[in-house]
């Protein structure tokens, strides 16, 4: 390539989040930038200066001391505010001259949403790109070095900008790139500097989701799958290992949409365990299986069974064939789902399922019974989720709200929201709670549903006693009901009352009208609060904490009291006796988070060791032994974990520790103690 008579290219790469005490241990290291940036410098080498930047203040304050000529900005549904923040002070402080640039999976493939965001949303920006950001990135900056001034005189291959009020598209560029070209942004040291603080190390080996789901950002994508040469990918888990050692509380993410697609992915899965083994790290490994749940996804679980965050995943999401046809997804069999939590069971490994209520066609009663179902197939974890119309997403676009006519909310996504000078900026999620065939009140039904079955089903709260009841002929549903609304007129504990009154206000008070409404209320909150964010505004981890840990003197009585109502005279005094056994069961299998202290031991006439390997498939009472003591012990990796956490968070108020503990602690077999018989 030509030498160009210019100085280098300034180019400033940025994947913003919030920083506070809630969010900075959940940064991720910005892969994403990093491969950019890492063939930007292939390409062009020193005709390019780059620089990568997750702290907005960080960025703002280089930015002034050393202008730059092209901004790339990797934009997801949880950093939009803030971006749109730093390109207004970008703007305002130099005017046209630095190119902006914003890609990311929320640019949608749409001409009508890439128009609105251009115009409205980042109305500040130059250009946007569309899937595969190296390519068209590059050629903006080849453009540039070209001729500075007249950059986007003509279309660009895989670039969108506004001419005026035209939208001009370039050739398009689809997921086709050779990853082998690439080069590693770990291996090269531009993310260095992350590793050495709290961020999550990502590790990348595949591109390319081949479902596609219209509520999910890669639904849209339209390419081949490709991976990362496996060598390189290799040498990647060893750099990153060797750099997390001193930390082995941190889990290592795989950033796959589908880990475990390719054949080739058991090879790495065995680097992974080899990384372990050799370095010590990482003892927690979270990644999605591929959603057909193939051989090979069952060759990676068998290998990383000791280090898997979450066991064998089935992304259920819902039963409805008409739902699903609205999603353009297929959905695995129902043998498939037993087969594979039939194999789970063998190794002794975790089943988890999300649920997505919300989606079209789908109703509040099918909704409960696939619930209902879901539970007795034998999940360990079913996960309820609201649905989400986030941008990028196909479901979000006009024309699908209004053929389902798609109702939606407001509400603050976690804690990212906080100040920047005097502007308060907030991230949103745009939650629908009625459409044309569920209400509102539907919606808040489901959604006090959701928090229960994320206690129990995801959260352990006294899992024992729920999986017992169910065998007594009681579904998950019909028992919530109860505790959401306790009879009048008996007596209650005061505290447990509370306990109701709380929730339901956390619930009715978490969605606003519109976005404004919502950014002006937790403006109000932060400055009462000394602009400072405190408690996390996430319900189910926020009274999942509180349900765990501290509420436990009144739990044992109300929930023996609600299966009296239920059963009445149906109730035996040894179902009675039984229930309540299982319930200091799980009080003794829960790990002290703050005290590692060796739990009394529990005497059991039934082999309820042998009921959980087997999914409490089978009912309790057909395992009837002599009685045994049952021990409570913790493993090595699991005291790992905790001392790291406690090490990290024992400043915070209960509230907050325990919220964090929901949030953090991976696997969540962690916030358990492992059973053996003496």
């Amino acid at each position: 390539m030509k030498k160009t008579k210019f100085k280098p290219l300034n180019v400033m790469f940025g994947d913003l989040g919030y920083f506070n005490r809630q969010t900075v241990h959940t940064q991720y290291v910005p892969l994403g930038i990093g491969l950019i940036a890492q063939y930007s410098k292939q390409e062009f080498g020193n005709e390019i200066e780059v620089s990568l930047f997750k702290n907005i203040n960080k960025f703002i304050k280089q930015a002034f001391l050393n202008p730059p000529d092209v901004i790339g900005l990797s934009v997801y549904y949880w950093n939009i505010d803030i971006s749109r923040y730093l390109i207004k002070c970008i703007r305002e402080k130099f005017g046209s001259n630095p190119i902006i640039v914003v890609g990311g999976p929320v640019i949608d493939s749409d001409e009508q949403e890439q128009y609105r965001y251009l115009k409205k949303v980042f109305s500040g920006a130059d250009a946007i790109v569309l899937n595969e950001g190296e390519i068209s990135f590059n050629n903006i900056l080849k453009k540039t070095i070209e001729n500075r001034k007249n950059v986007f005189k003509d279309p660009i291959d895989g670039v969108t900008f506004l001419d005026g009020d035209k939208l001009v598209k370039g050739r398009p560029i689809g997921l086709t790139m050779d990853l082998s070209k690439m080069g590693s942004p770990y291996l090269s040291g531009l993310l260095d500097q992350f590793m050495i603080t709290d961020y999550q190390p990502l590790i990348q080996t595949s591109r390319f989701c081949p479902y596609t789901c219209s509520f999910c950002v890669s639904g849209k994508n339209r390419g081949k799958l490709r991976g990362y040469p496996i060598e390189q990918v290799k040498e990647e888990l060893i750099y990153v290992s060797k750099k997390y050692a001193d930390r082995p509380y941190h889990t290592m993410y795989m950033a796959d949409e589908n880990f475990g697609i390719l054949k080739r992915d058991v090879e790495i899965a065995e680097a992974i365990k080899k990384c372990k083994d050799d370095y010590g790290y990482p003892q927690s490994v979270a990644f999605y299986n591929d959603k057909r749940f193939t051989e090979t996804s069952r060759k990676i679980l068998e290998i990383l069974k000791e280090q898997t965050q979450m066991g064998v995943v089935l992304a259920l999401q819902t039963e409805n064939p008409l739902s699903l046809e609205a999603s353009s997804r297929r959905n695995v069999t129902s043998e498939e789902i037993d087969d594979a939590i039939m194999w789970a069971k063998g190794l002794n490994l975790s089943t988890s399922t999300d649920l997505i209520f919300g989606l079209p066609h789908d109703t509040r009663d099918q909704f409960i019974q696939t619930l209902d179902r879901t539970i007795k197939r034998g999940f360990d974890e079913v996960i309820v989720l609201n649905l989400l119309l986030m941008d990028g997403v196909e479901m979000n676009r006009p024309s699908y709200r209004k053929k389902y006519d798609i109702k939606t909310k407001y509400r603050i996504l976690g804690t990212y929201y906080g100040k920047e000078d005097d502007k308060f900026l907030a991230e949103h999620e745009e939650v629908v709670v009625s459409s044309s065939t569920f209400t509102y009140n539907d919606f808040l039904e489901i959604r006090n549903m959701n928090f229960m079955y994320y206690i129990v089903f995801n959260l352990n709260f006294h899992k024992w006693f729920f999986q017992f009841v169910k065998h007594l002929g009681i579904t998950p549903s019909k028992f919530f009901s109860h505790f959401f609304k306790p009879n009048p007129k008996e007596i209650w504990p005061d505290k447990y009352k509370i306990f109701l009154k709380d929730l339901k206000e956390a619930i009715e008070s978490e969605l606003f009208d519109s976005r404004e409404e919502m950014v002006e209320n937790f403006k109000k909150r932060y400055e009462a609060n000394g602009n400072a964010v405190g408690g996390s505004p996430r319900i189910n981890m926020n009274f999942g904490g509180r349900l765990n840990y501290l509420e436990g003197e009144w739990v044992k009585e109300v929930l023996l009291h609600h299966l009296e109502n239920i059963m009445k005279e149906n109730l035996s005094e040894q179902d009675k006796n039984t229930a309540s056994l299982l319930i200091d069961l799980s009080e003794r299998e829960r790990v002290d988070l703050k005290n590692m202290i060796e739990k009394k031991s529990l005497n059991i006439s039934y082999d309820v060791i042998s009921w959980k390997k087997n999914k409490f498939k089978e009912p309790l009472y057909n395992l009837k032994t002599t009685e045994k003591s049952i021990k409570f012990t913790t493993h090595k990796s699991q005291a790992l974990m905790i001392e790291g956490f406690y090490k990290r968070f024992s400043s915070y108020t209960n509230q907050d520790y325990y919220h964090e503990a929901m949030e953090y602690i991976r696997p969540r077999k962690f916030l358990l103690h492992d059973l053996a018989y003496k």
